[in-house]
């Protein structure tokens, strides 16, 4: 069931599907940088962590982020298509 999409809710959504990954796989950030690339190093994240957590945003706001007309390559990519295509 998608979550309500205010800007904030999105934004917070996305920041905890992240760093619930993050934090599984031993990361230690309180927060989300908007501005790393999607597989940036310091977020302790491979493809099969990103595939999951594209999923687990498709299914909880209902948009297929890999959809967009240029593929996101940093996290405020990813909020700012998630953002335009729910409102």
């Amino acid at each position: 069931m998608p979550e309500p999409k205010s800007q904030q809710d999105i934004d917070a959504a996305i920041e905890s599907i992240v760093l619930k990954v993050h934090h599984r796989n031993g990361g230690r950030n309180i927060a989300l940088d908007l501005s790393l690339p999607l597989l940036d190093a310091s977020l302790c994240l491979d493809s099969m962590d990103l595939a999951e957590i594209v999923v687990t945003i498709e299914r909880r706001l209902g948009c297929a982020v890999f959809d967009a007309p240029s593929p996101p390559r940093t996290w405020r990519d990813v909020i700012v298509y998630v953002q335009e295509s729910t409102t």
